[in-house]
C-alpha cells in the first residue's frame, strides 16, 4: 500500500555544496539533453547513449530521490548508441 506522499521538494536533505553539485550535473545534463516530451503522466528526457552521460544521469537520480520521493524516476539505457531516456512520473498531483 503506497503512503501518502508530500507533492513537495524536501532541500534540507542536502548541503549546501550537496545542493550546489546536484543543480551542476543537471545543468550539465541540460546542456546534453537531445528532447524532453510530454508523458501522461510526467516528462522523459532523451540524452545521448555515452557511458558518461549514464552515469550523470545516475548520479543526478540518485541525489534527486532523497528530496522529490513523490517522483518515480525510469532510466532506459539500452546499447551505448542509442539514446538514454530519462522519465519523471508520478500521481495526478505531479
Amino acid at each position: 500500500m503506497e503512503k501518502d506522499i508530500p507533492v513537495a521538494c524536501c532541500h534540507s536533505v542536502f548541503t549546501r555544496e550537496q545542493r550546489v553539485e546536484c543543480k551542476s550535473i543537471w545543468g550539465g545534463l541540460e546542456t546534453r539533453r537531445i528532447s524532453i516530451s510530454e508523458l501522461e503522466n510526467g516528462y522523459q528526457y532523451q540524452f545521448p547513449g555515452d557511458a558518461e552521460t549514464l552515469r550523470l544521469i545516475n548520479e543526478w537520480v540518485s541525489m534527486e530521490r532523497k528530496c522529490c520521493s513523490f517522483l518515480t524516476f525510469t532510466v532506459i539505457a539500452r546499447h551505448t548508441e542509442e539514446p538514454i531516456f530519462l522519465q519523471l512520473t508520478g500521481n495526478e498531483e505531479v
